[in-house]
C-alpha cells in the first residue's frame, strides 16, 4: 500500500500541472513534449559537461526546439508540431555550435592572400 504522504504529493502535482495547462491555452502541448524529449536526448549525449551546464544545455535546446517547431512545420514536409520541436531541438543547437566553431577557424587574411575562394 502506498504511503498517503506520496498519494497526496502526486495528487498534488497532477492538480498543479492541469491549473497550468489551463492557465496558458495557448502553449502548443505536442510542441513542448517534442522539444523537451529532443533536448533530454541533447543533454544526455553531452558527457563532458558538468551537470549546471547539461541544464542550461537542456532548456536552451528545448526553447530552440519549441520555438522552431511551428517554422518546421511550414517549411517541411513535417505535419505535427511535436515531431517538429523534437527535430529542432536535436537539430538546430548542435548545427549553430558547430557553425560557431568554424566561423572561429575561419582566417580571412589568408583567404585575401590566396585572391578568393577559388584561388
Amino acid at each position: 500500500m502506498p504511503e498517503p504522504t506520496s498519494s497526496t504529493a502526486i495528487a498534488a502535482t497532477t492538480a498543479a500541472g492541469v491549473t497550468l495547462a489551463a492557465m496558458v491555452p495557448f502553449i502548443d502541448a505536442n510542441a513542448v513534449m517534442g522539444a523537451v524529449l529532443g533536448a533530454a536526448l541533447v543533454a544526455y549525449n553531452k558527457s563532458e559537461l558538468k551537470a549546471w551546464q547539461r541544464i542550461g544545455s537542456l532548456f536552451f535546446s528545448a526553447l530552440v526546439g519549441y520555438l522552431m517547431s511551428s517554422e518546421l512545420v511550414t517549411q517541411t514536409p513535417v505535419t505535427e508540431t511535436g515531431t517538429g520541436a523534437f527535430i529542432g531541438s536535436i537539430v538546430i543547437v548542435p548545427l549553430g555550435i558547430k557553425l560557431m566553431q568554424q566561423i572561429d577557424k575561419f582566417d580571412i587574411a589568408s583567404l585575401i592572400k590566396r585572391g578568393g575562394p577559388g584561388g
